[in-house]
């Protein structure tokens, strides 16, 4: 006797590859976006241009332009003004967007090689920290200002010492050409001015005699706010007071100093004076020259009238990391790593003052197993120290740092592929996984680590451990998704894309999108950078009709489209093929695998929208190579009239009522298929809502054959 019976599947859930799979998973599932709102998969994604008005992929297309190294967008003001950065053969560029063009801010920088990790950012404050561990790290402040994105640039911390002052010699009080300073405002002639005048003063002593010498130090103040390192001395100027007489007047006078000041590097905005008392060694504050320009300034400020006393030759040191890889802030401290010299160092500035260093400021984290420092990332209260095989925490304030440990045996060799995920946690790539910290220490929370990546674990297995540093990742709250690109099976390129859609919590994949650089702008658009520029010479008639082309920054969205390609006509470019998604059920035993099933129909859970053509192929007892494909069936409700589509001269408007997208479902003749287990598919560039679906199959007695003897 058979008796029939159904399996529902609804809503559809994400791609899980372990055997055994959960029922409502995915086998497969590729090019698709999650609808939280209707449960339903979307086709509706592809990648266009960045530049859409533009022809041949302009302004991409001139021959400094290869492929792009790393992008960021850089947002101020709340998303108000944004700068959008990239690298491409060695160049620093930022989007001009109301020019449709960019202009270039560096060049002459690093060509990471296909293993090396890219470029870092980090915002701080105004600035955007820019680092990849060969180049000086520098500071970019964002665009504005009136002036032009090249004097946006500046060096991150000293890079050395200010020039020693010079403080010229001061001669006889009434020699020619005159050397003595009588006053600070004029020169006095046949005049002795009494020291008890308020007007007067005066450096050196009024006593016959007497000797007076004093040295001078001077540092320099950036816009950041740093203070750079003291300079050396300066000469020590020596004065002996002698009794003059002008006139019927006879006195003693005192004489100021001319001294010689150098001038800050780029982005000095005032320099510092410190100088000693009457034969002392310690150096006090004398005065602040908001400007650097001036050459000389003119002291007469007595003893009395000296500030506090100057920093120490520890408080500030030079640029400690000159060749930084990877930067992070943290409680108002900009935090740096050794680079390729000290690459278990970790370094932190004074709070406020990104380019200011103390000698004595740094922690070594080699001290514990882990391996090397391979990305930094503030999380909550805390700062996440990420290691080739471990993973330490930064704890406490300015004054009162301290490094933990956290966990060892996993940490992360991708850089880029630290992101947080809002609500969730931070998620980084390791060499088995995708990994989640979520949680805190602070108020009785606990910091844990959990795996996110278990049901995809097969593409972690065939990663490509050599070039994990050049995975990328991002976040997009518009798109609600995590995405993560590496490199499979040997390939010298990022060749399978990871998305795990945060509103059910499950993944799916990406092929065809030719990832290196990925960042997200204000408005949560995917903005990414080619593997490779094909187009930087234009349209030669060497490229092949149909061949991919390739050139500058593309955006993620929802054209269905893959990218552009080479045509013969103007503009020598035209749209790609349509992006495939695709979709293939978990393997369904309906709960006994021992029992042969005959599957009838299957039914589409779909949201129709018109005319879209659809081939399903069914499948039994996990044999991918023996499929039956059903007749081409027409997403339109069998039962009811057609809805209108877009395409079809006979809906136009003003003649037809348009309709929303209605839920559906599209009855699959299975033929009779007798299994143990079943699974099937669809492969389409058109679009498609899918939700679930239902299997209808009956029972009997029949039993699988026996194993073979």
């Amino acid at each position: 006797m058979k008796t029939n019976s159904k399996l529902n599947i609804n809503p559809q859930l994400g791609t899980h590859i372990g055997i055994p799979a959960p029922i409502d998973s995915a086998n497969e599932l590729r090019n698709v976006t999650y609808d939280p709102k209707t449960k339903a998969w979307c086709t509706t994604v592809g990648f266009e241009k960045y530049f859409s008005n533009n022809n041949n992929l302009v302004p991409f297309n001139g021959s400094a332009q290869r492929e792009v190294d790393s992008v960021y967008c850089f947002q101020q003001h709340n998303g108000a003004r944004q700068s959008l950065l990239f690298e491409t053969n060695g160049r620093l560029y930022v989007i001009n967007g109301s020019s449709e063009n960019f202009d270039q801010i560096a060049s002459g920088r690093n060509i990471p090689t296909p293993t090396q990790p890219h470029t870092s950012y980090e915002p701080y404050g105004r600035y955007v920290i820019i680092s990849n561990g060969i180049d000086g790290p520098i500071k970019f402040r964002g665009q504005g200002g009136g002036k032009p994105s090249s004097e946006m640039l500046t060096d991150l911390g000293w890079r050395q010492l200010p020039g020693s002052p010079r403080v010229r010699a001061v001669g006889d009080p009434d020699e020619q050409p005159v050397t003595f300073l009588d006053a600070s405002n004029t020169l006095i002639n046949n005049q002795i001015w009494d020291p008890e005048d308020s007007t007067y003063q005066g450096i050196t002593s009024t006593t016959a005699s007497e000797v007076s010498s004093y040295s001078y130090k001077v540092s320099f103040v950036n816009e950041a706010g740093s203070e750079s390192p003291l300079s050396q001395a300066s000469n020590v100027i020596e004065y002996t007071a002698q009794s003059v007489t002008r006139g019927a007047a006879s006195g003693v006078p005192s004489t100021g100093f001319i001294v010689d000041i150098p001038r800050g590097p780029n982005g000095t905005l005032a320099r510092r004076i410190y100088r000693t008392k009457n034969g002392g060694i310690t150096y006090f504050f004398l005065t602040q020259l908001n400007e650097n320009g001036s050459n000389t300034i003119t002291d007469f400020a007595p003893d009395s009238q000296l500030g506090a006393e100057a920093p120490a030759l520890t408080d500030s040191v030079l640029m400690p990391s000159p060749a930084c890889k990877f930067t992070a802030t943290f409680k108002n401290c900009l935090f740096i790593d050794g680079g390729e010299m000290d690459p278990t160092r970790l370094y932190f500035s004074n709070p406020l003052q990104p380019d200011t260093f103390s000698a004595f400021d740094f922690f070594e984290v080699g001290t514990r197993e882990g391996g090397d420092i391979t990305g930094l990332a503030p999380y909550y209260n805390s700062l996440l120290v990420f290691r080739e095989n471990a993973i330490d925490l930064v704890r406490g304030s300015a004054g009162t740092f301290e490094l933990i440990p956290f966990i060892q045996g996993v940490g992360t060799l991708s850089p880029q592929s630290i992101v947080p995920i809002p609500n969730l946690g931070m998620s980084f790539l390791s060499q088995d996984g995708v990994y989640l910290l979520k949680g805190g220490f602070d108020g009785g929370a606990d910091l844990q680590l959990t795996k996110l990546s278990l049901p995809i674990q097969e593409f972690f297995d065939r990663a490509s451990r050599d070039r994990l540093p050049v995975a990328v990742g991002a976040y997009s709250q518009k798109w609600r998704e995590l995405h993560y690109y590496l490199t499979l099976d040997g390939q010298t390129f990022n060749n399978i894309g990871l998305v795990y859609h945060v509103d059910n919590s499950t993944w799916s994949t990406r092929t065809g999108f030719p990832v290196k650089s990925i960042t997200t702008d204000k408005d949560g658009n995917f903005v990414c950078g080619y593997d490779e520029n094909n187009v930087y010479s234009g349209y030669s008639g060497s490229q092949t009709t149909g061949m991919p082309a390739k050139g500058g920054l593309f955006v993620i969205t929802g054209c269905r489209r893959q990218g552009y390609v080479f045509a013969n006509i103007i503009p020598n470019v035209e749209e790609g093929p349509g992006i495939d998604a695709k979709f293939r059920s978990s393997w369904i035993d309906f709960n006994y695998p021992a029992q042969k099933k005959h599957v009838k129909y299957l039914y589409l859970h779909a949201l129709t929208t018109g005319d879209v053509n659809l081939d399903v192929t069914v499948y039994k007892d996990r044999e991918w190579a023996n499929g039956i494909t059903s007749p081409t069936i027409v997403m339109q409700r069998a039962d009811h009239p057609d809805q209108p589509v877009y395409a079809d001269e006979r809906y136009v408007f003003g003649k037809v009522n348009w309709q929303d997208k209605l839920l559906t479902q599209i009855r699959v003749d299975v033929a009779n298929l007798s299994c143990s287990e079943f699974a099937w598919e669809f492969e389409t560039s058109d679009r498609i809502e899918f939700i679930g679906y239902t299997v209808e199959y009956q029972l009997d007695q029949t039993k699988t054959i026996r194993g073979k003897l």
